[in-house]
């Protein structure tokens, strides 16, 4: 059920429109489902839970109440679901370090505190009507108890609640993430790719990390390089060779 509906005009194209749910399946498919009527571009759907809330390939996505999950809806000119999802960690990291949380990028969209994680980024691109559209779907552990969270999560994962002493609400921080996510768009938009990667890279914990990527065609283990102007993980293995990951699995390894 719609809960409330905002707008402001002050922002570029990120959130000038929201839609506000107490309990939605899943944001993004949610956001699929819309598309088939006509919608502005930057539109949010924002929801209290999930009930079947969904992560990277395929992965359930643990959404209990007090958690943040969103979606947002835009159609950038070329079909870069991929490299918009990983971009669009940086605007999270930012709005946990603005309310507390000093909080790294695990390649390529996990937000992570002390090798925990405590937000994720789900990018999808669907076509409609020949429009190419991308979903980016947020979730962060804002204001949840860690045992709210399933058990075999609890080890890995953390949330803005236990790291932080004050207490920060979600439409606060959903405000201050947009406004970050609305900026990094419109440069997005205006900017050469590869100055966004950079700044991507200075964010990325896993740089300078041993590795272990599983793929298709196999897996390597190496150390965490550099990041490729195309947003790949450059892994260079012990005989000094450069692999490039862009899906998979991927592990720190001690």
């Amino acid at each position: 059920m719609k809960i409330g509906e905002f707008h402001d005009p002050n922002r570029k194209i990120v959130g000038r429109s929201m839609w506000h749910f107490d309990v939605l399946e899943s944001t993004n498919e949610t956001a699929k489902e819309l598309l088939e009527t006509d919608l502005e571009e930057g539109l949010v759907l924002w929801a209290d839970r999930q009930s079947a809330g969904k992560g990277r390939q395929g992965r359930a996505w643990a959404s209990p109440p007090g958690g943040l999950y969103a979606s947002v809806i835009l159609r950038p000119k070329e079909p870069q679901a991929w490299v918009l999802g990983l971009l669009a960690g940086m605007p999270v990291v930012k709005a946990l370090r603005h309310f507390g949380v000093f909080a790294g990028l695990k390649y390529p969209n996990d937000a992570v505190y002390q090798g925990r994680k405590i937000a994720g980024i789900l990018s999808e691109g669907v076509y409609r009507r020949e429009t190419y559209h991308v979903i980016i779907g947020i979730g962060v552990n804002t204001n949840v108890d860690l045992d709210r969270l399933p058990p075999d999560l609890q080890a890995t994962a953390t949330t803005m609640k236990r790291e932080v002493n004050l207490f920060v609400a979600n439409d606060e921080f959903l405000d201050y993430l947009l406004s970050q996510l609305d900026d990094l768009y419109s440069r997005y938009r205006n900017t050469k790719i590869e100055f966004l990667i950079k700044e991507y890279r200075g964010q990325c914990t896993t740089i300078g990390k041993k590795v272990s990527a599983t793929t298709s065609k196999g897996t390597v283990t190496g150390r965490a390089y550099d990041i490729a102007p195309n947003g790949a993980l450059i892994i260079m293995d012990e005989d000094n060779a450069k692999h490039e990951f862009v899906e998979g699995q991927l592990k720190i390894l001690p």
